[in-house]
């Protein structure tokens, strides 16, 4: 086993090592294990890493492109990916272009080039994990802007939590640079969306835009003047074609 000479602050996983020369991967298990990560087994081949992979639930995989078997490193990659949506890095030696290309496609998380080193090790492994994070963050964030208008109500993130506010309850929404400001009935709420984006999400139910930073709920007007809209206390200033717009819009006597 070797010794370590660094210290690093970081956190610790379970990994699964695909791997079927099985000097490198107990040298492999070694290090990680120095580094403070769990090992939850070593494969040669994928018919066993896939098992491991429903038996333990990794948080990682390192997986070698050369396994022996009907299905090869990349091959397992694909099936990972596809199937446990769980992060994997390579460990390659000298690949021909075609591997590579076949490699690049499946999107690993990272690559470690033999022989490696401790320190290259540590480096991808929380690279490899940070970046599955984003990706699946990102996933998440487009699932719920899919889905920010439902019925008579709008989806806004509060205190970790998606708070639920309907139409009725919103007053008006104001832009700030990249985030907006929606007022409602009981607070006001801070959302990382630009004007533009709701409008795009809310025109089709009651709300307007009146002014360049401004998107109004057509239902809490409470005064029209020719150039001001009167929503509860805030006064929100309008053009001129809005005005007629807006005219247009709203049933008078």
């Amino acid at each position: 086993m070797k010794t370590s000479t660094l210290t690093y602050s970081m956190s610790t996983y379970k990994v699964l090592i695909v791997e079927d020369e099985l000097i490198i991967a107990e040298d492999l298990k070694s290090i990680l294990l120095e580094l403070g990560h769990e090992v939850c087994g070593l494969a040669i081949s994928a018919r066993e890493a896939l098992v491991l992979l429903e038996t333990h639930s990794p948080d990682l995989v390192l997986l070698d492109i050369q396994i022996k078997g009907g299905m090869d490193g990349i091959d397992l990659a694909s099936e990972i990916r596809a199937q446990y949506k769980t992060p994997f890095v390579y460990l390659t030696s000298h690949a021909d272009p075609t591997t590579l290309q076949r490699a690049k496609e499946t999107n690993p998380y990272g690559y470690l080039v033999k022989p490696y080193q401790e320190k290259d090790i540590n480096a991808t492994i929380e690279i490899a994990i940070n970046n599955f994070m984003k990706e699946n963050e990102a996933k998440t964030q487009s699932s719920i802007d899919s889905g920010l208008v439902v019925n008579d109500s709008l989806f806004v993130r509060n205190g970790g939590m998606l708070v639920k506010l309907k139409f009725n309850d919103i007053a008006y929404i104001e832009a700030d640079g990249n985030y907006s400001n929606i007022f409602a009935s009981d607070k006001k709420y801070v959302v990382r969306y630009i004007l533009k984006d709701l409008e795009s999400k809310l025109t089709d139910y009651q709300f307007a835009r009146v002014h360049k930073s401004f998107l109004i709920n057509l239902n809490a007007i409470e005064a029209i003047d020719s150039t001001e809209v009167h929503v509860g206390n805030k006064k929100i200033p309008i053009s001129r074609n809005q005005h007629t717009w807006l005219l247009s819009h709203v049933k008078t006597l």
